[in-house]
């Protein structure tokens, strides 16, 4: 599902300056200086995921009072907050609003007429109750009086209004469903002890986290322990070892972990492996819808940001939400960025970020030359932020993923003859460059447009190689096994030269990099781009 989400009046997002954001498949960013909102907005996730679990399985009560006026909806109180007051804004004294709207469900189809799909509750500030619910729709107080709501094995559940038909509440369901299935992966994780007896918000550590660890890689269910070994050779994979295992000791009290054939405990391990195992470990156990993390980049070394943050996302059914200080990692991997500001004590401020930097510009964010010095020393030039994850997945195959800086151009604006002065700055910080565009030929014999011709003439004259792709786009290189894989058996491949959104069932391009991450190195091998890729 992709979900509009606007809340006021919690902790620094006043009624003026409300927190909006959407979310849904892919990756978004918040990005902002200390102080600046980035994990108070994360956290709300987490602070009222009781709220949002106890609405998706009370559904038949928890909606139909608050809206009938017949008195308070009871629910858990906020998760992890000791006292209740304080995810109140302190500069007034006004209640908080949670509008929840759906925009597109599961399927990437609009909510159908008929049904509710977006919903705004009142968090009163003495009772933390919700004390007043609302849907579209002007609704008498007499209407209100007699509201009730039902379930039908056809329908579902749904909402019954005097006068007027039923009306499905199941896309609410869901999105509350959705919303209490989330992780949240909170900063200062390089605190985290194998021996602590608290949980550290959703990352479960001690005896009860390695209890679990042995089970799933020890335990009667297969699926679990190829889970477990999958894990594994990720972590190994990323961290370039030749060999990784990881075991409980006997007595539940510690991890050991072999390392290329060394035995180590955990606590003798860097902050950013131990980091590693406990994240993606506890996402990988759990398989939520959304997970939430801050400051993914925190004791990793620019080489493994982009990978740790696909690798947490291949454990989320759909997205990932981060907050970053990184200017560059949030425009390299992000589907959607907003950024936060703090404009006055205790009030921050939150907007798209819509401003694309010059490529050179761009690259100076990513601190290139700090860049080279840990082994990067290409730069790939691809069209979106959707390439930019998909194509560090192929790049796997050919052990690039941790040499080659991948650089989206923004989609084709930048793709014409005009692009020569950005491709000549960019050619002054780096020499060795490929750029990999679409052809966008909607059949095998049709010509490739004037523009993107004219950038491969540009990308020539500055000595910068540039590869048009034989087939229509990225995705039409997906095969069918790897898109069933990926996103479900109902999907299919697309024709070399089919337009995504003109294929039934679509998929968004979100996905692509889950698509990739599934094809084989022979299916890459085999294809023009695999080649283009193979020879950088």
């Amino acid at each position: 599902m992709e979900l509009e989400i606007e809340i006021k009046n919690y902790r620094c997002f006043p009624d003026s300056k409300p927190s909006k954001i959407r979310i849904g498949n892919g990756f978004v960013a918040l990005i902002g200086v200390n102080n600046s909102g980035k994990s108070s907005l994360l956290r709300f996730f987490y602070e009222f995921r009781s709220i949002f679990d106890n609405s998706a399985q009370n559904q038949l009560t928890n909606l139909a009072d608050p809206l009938a006026g017949r008195g308070h909806w009871g629910g858990a109180p906020f998760l992890g907050v000791k006292d209740p007051f304080e995810v109140f804004h302190k500069k007034n004294d006004r209640d908080i609003n949670l509008g929840i709207r759906v925009l597109r469900d599961s399927n990437h189809a609009e909510p159908p007429s008929g049904s509710i799909a977006q919903i705004s509750l009142t968090f009163d500030r003495g009772t933390r109750a919700v004390k007043f619910a609302d849907v579209p729709g002007h609704i008498t107080q007499q209407q209100r009086q007699s509201i009730s709501i039902g379930s039908s094995p056809a329908q579902g559940p749904f909402l019954q209004i005097p006068g007027r038909p039923p009306m499905s509440i199941s896309y609410l369901v869901e999105a509350f469903r959705e919303l209490a299935d989330t992780v949240y992966l909170g900063p200062f994780r390089n605190a985290i002890n194998v021996a602590a007896g608290q949980d550290y918000f959703d990352i479960r550590v001690g005896q009860a986290f390695i209890t679990e660890w042995r089970r799933r890689k020890t335990g009667g269910s297969i699926a679990e322990n190829e889970a477990i070994k999958q894990l594994e050779d990720n972590i190994r994979r990323i961290f370039d070892f030749d060999t990784l295992e990881i075991n409980a000791s006997d007595d539940n009290t510690i991890l050991k972990v072999f390392v290329n054939n060394r035995s180590f405990r955990l606590d003798e391990l860097g902050a950013g492996l131990a980091q590693f195992i406990f994240v993606l470990a506890n996402a990988a156990i759990r398989r939520p819808s959304f997970i939430l993390i801050d400051e993914p980049e925190e004791n990793l070394h620019p080489s493994l940001q982009i990978d740790f943050l696909t690798t947490l996302a291949s454990y989320a059914k759909f997205g990932v939400v981060f907050g970053t200080h990184s200017i560059g990692l949030a425009r390299a991997v992000a589907d959607r960025i907003y950024s936060l500001r703090r404009v006055a004590d205790g009030e921050s401020e939150i907007r798209d970020y819509e401003a694309t930097p010059q490529l050179a510009e761009f690259l100076g964010e990513l601190s290139f030359s700090g860049y080279k010095e840990l082994g990067f020393s290409k730069v790939l030039l691809v069209e979106g932020s959707t390439d930019v994850t998909a194509f560090q997945q192929m790049l796997r195959h050919y052990h690039k993923d941790h040499e080659v800086v991948i650089l989206q151009m923004g989609g084709s604006s930048l793709i014409n003859a005009g692009a020569q002065r950005q491709l000549m700055e960019i050619k002054r910080i780096c020499d060795r460059i490929l750029a990999v565009i679409d052809s966008e030929k909607d059949g095998a014999d049709a010509p490739i447009g004037q523009s993107r011709l004219a950038f491969k003439s540009a990308c020539e004259t500055e000595g910068i190689g540039c590869h048009i792709l034989e087939r229509r786009a990225t995705e039409n290189y997906f095969p069918d096994g790897a898109v069933k894989t990926a996103i479900g058996a109902n999907f299919s491949a697309l024709g070399p030269y089919e337009r995504l959104n003109e294929h039934s069932p679509s998929w968004g391009k979100s996905e692509n990099w889950r698509i990739a991450r599934e094809m084989t190195a022979d299916e890459l091998a085999a294809t023009d781009l695999g080649q283009a890729l193979k020879r950088f």
